[in-house]
């Protein structure tokens, strides 16, 4: 029996069974382009061949309960004939056209769709029932060919290799972004017997620190304000000529001569003027004026008594 007379045989039982259809009936919900991704949908196939358009496929996702339900839910739109119904395939979305096939009775063995199936990964092979008698398994394909101008038994098979691509691998997930280094500068720890090293004392310096001495302004120790410095020659250096020739001691004399905790400390102390210069050294100097003027005064009045002289 050839490939033909089975296929019509099984479009004569599935019309005695009242499983009929009118042609033309609108295509169900479109599937997605392409390869069905896992076992849980049906790939269909569909190869124009001759009648142009190349070669389409889609996939018919879930559970099929037939090669026809395969057909339209992969989006495919299809046309049976009057006398079968969709029981036989008579045009695959408007191909071949009305004025090529009316779509009657039974399509001739030289021009009709011939249909397929096969496993993933398998080969086609020639369906030998009706497309409302075949439960394509999950994960399947399902497969037409338009046969034109061929013998019965050398039907075309569809152009495409009925094997799913494989997954794409999966992708790792991004590795977390390195933290940011700290902005804290870290801190040496301290010597290990636990004390810190005061930091040395400045002695060459005016105005360093002494924590036990009474600061210049005669404030108790660790208060604001140390000795004032002079800028030019040294009041002392300038007075101490004039103290000498007035019978007076000098500034640097008058100085040693006072030892920490007597009582002339805080009088040397407190007899500086604000700006740096000893009172003493400039009641010295007043006084070396005041004899030096009495001195000119005396020789001028023993000059005019005396003008012999």
């Amino acid at each position: 029996m050839s490939r033909r007379t089975l296929r019509g045989s099984a479009a004569v039982a599935l019309v005695a069974a009242g499983s009929v259809i009118g042609p033309g009936s609108p295509a169900a919900a479109a599937g997605s382009a392409g390869y069905c991704p896992d076992a849980s949908g049906v790939t269909v196939v569909v190869d124009f061949n001759e009648l142009g358009g190349g070669t389409v496929v889609r996939c018919a996702p879930g559970s099929q309960a037939t090669g026809l339900a395969a057909l339209k839910s992969a989006g495919f739109q299809i046309t049976g004939t009057l006398r079968w119904g969709e029981g036989f395939i008579c045009r695959i979305e408007g191909k071949p056209s009305a004025d090529a096939e009316k779509c009657v009775d039974t399509p001739p063995a030289s021009a009709y769709w011939s249909y397929w199936h096969a496993p993933n990964g398998g080969s086609w092979t020639y369906s030998d029932k009706g497309v409302l008698n075949r439960t394509p398994p999950a994960g399947s394909f399902e497969g037409w060919s338009f046969s034109l101008n061929r013998d019965p038994n050398d039907a075309p098979r569809p152009g495409v290799t009925p094997s799913r691509p494989a997954p794409p691998p999966p992708t790792s997930p991004p590795a977390p972004p390195a933290s940011p280094p700290p902005n804290d500068v870290p801190v040496a720890p301290p010597p290990a017997g636990g004390d810190v090293a005061p930091p040395p004392a400045d002695d060459g310096q005016p105005g360093a620190a002494d924590g036990g001495q009474p600061d210049a302004a005669g404030g108790p120790p660790g208060a604001a304000g140390g000795p004032t410095q002079t800028v030019g020659p040294s009041a002392s250096a300038t007075a101490a000529p004039l103290a000498s020739a007035a019978g007076l001691p000098s500034p640097e004399t008058a100085t040693a001569s006072a030892q920490p905790g007597s009582a002339d400390e805080p009088m040397l102390t407190a007899s500086r003027e604000e700006g740096g210069v000893p009172l003493g050294t400039l009641a010295g100097v007043l006084l070396l004026a005041a004899l030096i003027a009495g001195g000119l005064v005396a020789a001028r009045r023993r000059r005019a008594a005396d003008p012999d002289d």
